[in-house]
């Protein structure tokens, strides 16, 4: 061992970041009117939105305790932390009003949250003679993780459509999807379910739609009140918060050759296409929608074990409704690897740029974004899946070519 160094600290920050500057005042938009009054459309103002008088910057206070270590003459180098966050009166909308409100429910201090994470560094670098040349590597690896949950929230009923007390941040909550049914014998026997359909049919269900499981053996499958404590046949599944976030950089050089890669990607994360995310559901979602690839394999009396049900449009495009309940069936792995920077480049010998009078002349090849692994099954960018109906729908990252030379004097 060549270095050890413990290290401790403790700090507070107010965070205003997470509002913008006059959130605090009530403001009355304005607009042209949709429709002609007298013999045109009138400006209108409209009545400001709810402002909460509980409003203040967010405070967040980190304990980080971390430990510096070398072996081997230094050629390894490792560095870890472990931290713990406390996020103290969350400016995020307060608790679940009725709709009788007549506005959003107003942003104030409503909450607290509690981060729990570490990151990682392990470092190789050496050098030495490969067939009587001198040649050097490194080699980087980083991970890290964290996991967040609320302490404190007025959601005393623990409405799953909000935060409660003890919730884990990205939570995908969700129900079990058996198969699909096969004929008419298969529907009439199965648990009524018409808590999990869609309004676009009537609630009803039909051979080649999804079967929903009853979990808890009640004899309906429902959501119950859709709360923590009943729940009816829903449960969680999954978890949308990017986890085991990592980088591998690798570099090295001889006789005048350098090469660097660098990877980078997400080791766990689950991802559920919102409704009405036409990329992912394509005419599931809206009749009018462009037929996609995926939407190929879907039931049939000559395809039963399909990955799509029978098409039929809309029954992905409301939340909480048929395919707009999260399932595993249709939840994807948005776990990946992206092969970030290529770099090879080639030095010229000195000697034979000394008469130039330049001190290094260096040719190079590299690739930005030259290609990722990923199982979502469909054609997104797998950096822009995030939450929402229209994730994923961000412009992927180009790929990247460039040839160079550098001089130095």
């Amino acid at each position: 061992m060549d270095h050890l160094k413990l290290r401790a600290s403790y700090g507070s920050l107010g965070n205003q970041a997470s509002v913008s500057e006059y959130a605090y005042i009530p403001t009355m938009s304005n607009g042209q009117v949709s429709y002609i009054l007298g013999s045109g459309r009138p400006m209108a103002v409209y009545a400001p939105g709810a402002v909460s008088d509980n409003f203040s910057w967010e405070k967040i206070s980190t304990v980080n305790l971390g430990v510096d270590l070398a072996f081997f003459r230094n050629r390894l180098q490792v560095n870890f932390d472990k931290y713990t966050r406390y996020t103290n009166d969350m400016l995020i909308p307060g608790k679940t009003l009725p709709a009788v409100f007549g506005t959003g429910v107003p942003r104030e201090n409503s909450g607290d949250l509690k981060t729990k994470g570490w990151e990682m560094r392990l470092a190789w670098r050496d050098n030495g003679l490969l067939a009587g040349t001198p040649f050097f590597y490194n080699l980087t690896f980083t991970l890290a993780d964290n996991r967040s949950w609320i302490t404190r929230f007025d959601n005393p009923a623990k409405l799953l459509s909000n935060y409660y007390v003890g919730q884990e941040i990205g939570e995908i909550w969700g129900a079990e999807i058996t198969g699909f049914f096969q004929n008419e014998e298969d529907l009439a026997k199965h648990p009524d379910q018409r808590a999990m359909g869609t309004d676009d049919q009537g609630y009803q269900f039909f051979v080649g739609d999804p079967k929903f499981a009853d979990r808890n053996k009640d004899g309906v499958v429902d959501m119950g009140a859709k709360t923590v404590d009943n729940h009816g046949d829903l449960y969680k599944l999954g978890n949308s918060s990017a986890r085991y976030p990592f980088g591998i950089d690798l570099s090295g050089g001889w006789k005048g050759f350098d090469l660097r890669l660098f990877f980078q990607g997400i080791g766990k994360r689950d991802w559920y296409p919102g409704a009405s995310n036409v990329y992912f559901w394509g005419i599931f979602a809206q009749p009018w929608t462009n037929v996609t690839k995926q939407n190929m394999d879907y039931w049939s009396p000559e395809n039963p074990h399909a990955y799509f049900p029978a098409v039929r449009a809309y029954t992905a495009e409301d939340n909480m409704e048929q395919l707009g309940i999260p399932n595993k069936r249709y939840m994807q792995n948005a776990a990946y690897m992206r092969m970030k920077n290529i770099t090879l480049g080639y030095s010229l010998p000195t000697a034979w740029i000394k008469r130039l009078k330049f001190n290094k002349i260096r040719f190079y090849l590299s690739a930005e974004n030259a290609f990722e692994l990923s199982k979502v099954k469909v054609k997104l960018d797998p950096e822009s899946l995030g939450s929402g109906s229209r994730a994923g729908a961000a412009y992927p990252f180009q790929r990247t070519y460039s040839i160079g030379l550098n001089l130095n004097y």
